[in-house]
């Protein structure tokens, strides 16, 4: 019983996380209650939060912005900064319990990521029980494919790091967005997936959305396929 136990518990903690915000949190100082529902995850006493600011290739204001929000807390906070040596990128990561990838350029994130070698990296934390999240940017990264805006005009499919499978749109509450995310689809340019709403935090559990969060009336995500979209609280109450 008691090795039983321990065995659950060790399941239990090393659960892979990963939490994905449509937008809005502490870099757009709004939606304090989305960063909440991101540490309310995390059952540390002492929490480590690890900032990736690439994606807006290290804006100052967003660093800054993620200290304030966080530092009032009893936390252990610090940030990876592009020009920081690469090879400190794993024991960094490792030594956090959450990761917040800040939002900016997807396919600026997702090239210094592979360029430098960081998703194996990444990808041994997230199997040994780091939780990781992210807003825009930072939350298109994780998946097979997303919906992004990286290339200038228009929204086109992006490939991503593969950690949850299928697509995602960010910013799904701009009507524009939502169209080209079921155009895209219908098309087969991008599979299956789910579109979030600004506002709103999707918690997903060995690649599976378990639970969610909104801080906005009327805001929510969406899984969408082919031939429709299904309301994702629903499809959790099932």
């Amino acid at each position: 019983l008691i090795i039983y136990i321990k065995l659950s518990l060790i399941k239990f903690y090393l659960m892979k996380k990963i939490i994905a915000i449509g937008g809005g949190g502490f870099t757009n100082q709004t939606d304090r209650d989305l960063d909440q529902f991101v540490i309310n995850q995390c059952n540390k006493k002492k929490i480590k939060i690890g900032f990736l600011p690439t994606a807006s290739k290290d804006d100052p204001k967003k660093i800054a912005l993620f200290y304030k929000r966080f530092s009032k807390n009893n936390f252990k906070l610090s940030h990876f900064s592009i020009s920081d040596p690469k090879a400190s990128f794993g024991k960094w990561a490792l030594n956090n319990h959450v990761i917040y990838v800040g939002g900016g350029n997807t396919a600026f994130l997702i090239d210094y990521l592979k360029k430098n070698n960081l998703i194996k990296d990444l990808k041994k934390a997230y199997t040994q029980g780091v939780i990781l999240s992210g807003v825009s940017a930072g939350a298109s990264c994780w998946f097979d494919w997303a919906l992004s805006d990286s290339f200038g005009k228009g929204l086109k499919p992006l490939k991503g790091i593969g950690f949850i499978k299928g697509s995602i749109s960010p910013h799904a509450s701009i009507k524009r967005r939502m169209l080209e995310f079921k155009k895209q689809i219908f098309k087969k340019k991008l599979p299956p997936g789910i579109s979030i709403d600004d506002g709103v935090a999707v918690l997903f559990v060995d690649g599976i959305p378990i639970d969610l969060y909104c801080s906005r009336k009327n805001h929510t995500a969406y899984l969408v396929d082919n031939n429709k979209k299904i309301d994702l609280k629903n499809y959790i109450k099932k």
